[in-house]
């Protein structure tokens, strides 16, 4: 069993080089799925190649039933990710061609990440800018630190915004804060982020990581059912419903009706006891795994 202890190391340091391909570092540990933007000395740059991996991770993740919570951060103490690599545009982003596949591959990803069926949480510490505050918005949740800050100052680039990069920001603040964002370049603190609805929790930097894990032991402490269909429920919102959302949706309906999860609830609330979800994986309190 993973414990508290040993997510919250691994979650206090940068991931391994043998976790890191194409400058995205990719870790397992229990339930708890783990996408890192490894670039550091670069605050976290995505280059077309980083933006493959995450596509593929994130598809991966969505087809782990294992798995009950993915967290994004970004390695390094200043930045979560401050959007592409500006060196490699001669190669893949300085024509229409090339700019409309590199356009495809990262709103790929974006959609990947923000399908995964089980909660994602975008763990902010530092810069979010460009392409790293896009894809802090196709995590469900954002855990922000109070030092870290927040923009969209593509114009200074000359670089378009595609819809899958406008769609995530814009379900969270409206389109016209992300229009303020876009067309002033300005770079705003936590507070205003908090404000704006563009993080959902804002705490002190050390205490980060214990806040995040703290998050993360409730999600898994709670029916992994309800919050998938929650989940999807909750995005169906956002978009014009198609039948196979129908479906999906009464599918998981009929597995939640009829799974154990429900029963335990129940029980659980009559006899005035916490609920032991059989589809629950809470993270043990000490740090001894078992």
């Amino acid at each position: 069993m993973t414990s508290i202890q040993e997510l919250q190391n691994l979650l206090g340091r940068d991931p391994e080089d043998s976790c890191i391909k194409d400058f995205v570092g990719v870790q397992r540990i229990g339930p708890v799925g783990i996408i890192t933007l490894a670039r550091p000395e670069q605050l976290n740059i995505i280059n077309l190649a980083g933006w493959r991996r995450i596509l593929a991770t994130a598809e991966e993740f969505a087809q782990d039933s294992e798995l009950r919570v993915v967290l994004l951060r970004g390695a390094g103490p200043k930045a979560f990710g401050t959007g592409a690599d500006i060196k490699e545009f001669p190669e893949v982003r300085m024509t229409a061609e090339t700019a409309v596949s590199y356009n495809e591959t990262l709103g790929k990803a974006l959609r990947a990440v923000a399908a995964i069926p089980i909660p994602v949480i975008a763990v902010i510490g530092g810069l979010a800018v460009g392409g790293g505050l896009e894809l802090s918005g196709s995590a469900d949740v954002r855990i922000a630190s109070r030092d870290s800050r927040f923009g969209l100052p593509i114009g200074k680039l000359g670089v378009t915004l595609g819809y899958s990069e406008a769609a995530g920001i814009t379900r969270l603040i409206g389109p016209a804060n992300e229009k303020y964002l876009l067309f002033s370049s300005r770079i705003v603190d936590a507070e205003d982020a908090l404000r704006m609805g563009l993080i959902q929790q804002m705490v002190e930097r050390e205490d980060l990581i214990t806040e995040t894990v703290s998050l993360v032991q409730s999600i898994l402490s709670t029916s992994a059912m309800t919050l998938r269909a929650g989940k999807l429920a909750i995005d169906m919102t956002q978009r014009d419903i198609t039948p196979e959302d129908t479906e999906a949706l009464a599918r998981i309906t009929v597995e939640a009706y009829s799974g154990a999860d429900l029963r335990e609830g129940v029980s659980a609330f009559a006899e005035r006891r916490p609920a032991q979800f059989p589809s629950a994986r809470p993270l043990a309190d000490t740090g001894d795994a078992g």
